[in-house]
């Protein structure tokens, strides 16, 4: 149990609401495209998992998704599950190494960590690539609103 408490603790970063800017990065036959939206973290009654809701505007796309956070006690990291407005469903492994959270995917990576006192929390997402490769896909910066 002592250890279900300090990575609930971890986890008490995120808990509020933030304001999301970023940019899906441009690829050699696509344009940029603006993200903007909202994003809230909150502890489901008891403290073992986090929701994550999120409601994004991605250029013309707009994109909604439920994601939550439980900690795998054997394995000692982090688990979601997510599901969105597009059909998309799937799992992230999470760790935090140092400062570092990792969000690693079937075909996602992201890595990226808290700053300005907690109150941002920025990164980079890398796509796997039809060479198999993770290669920048976009940048994120999501900042808690007071």
């Amino acid at each position: 149990m002592e250890n279900l408490d300090a990575k609930r603790t971890q986890l008490e970063k995120f808990v509020g609401k933030w304001t999301t800017v970023g940019q899906i990065l441009p690829t050699s036959n696509k344009a940029g495209t603006d993200i903007r939206g909202h994003e809230s973290y909150e502890w489901l009654e008891g403290e073992y998992f986090l929701l994550h809701n999120s409601e994004l505007e991605m250029g013309d796309r707009h994109q909604r998704t439920l994601e939550v956070f439980s900690f795998e006690e054997q394995e000692s990291h982090f688990m979601t599950q997510f599901y969105d407005n597009i059909g998309n469903s799937g799992q992230f492994q999470v760790t935090l190494m140092d400062d570092l959270w990792i969000f690693r995917g079937e075909t996602l990576l992201f890595k990226g960590g808290f700053s300005e006192n907690d109150t941002v929390f920025s990164g980079v997402w890398e796509q796997l690539n039809q060479e198999k490769v993770w290669a920048p896909y976009m940048h994120i910066k999501l900042v808690k609103e007071v």
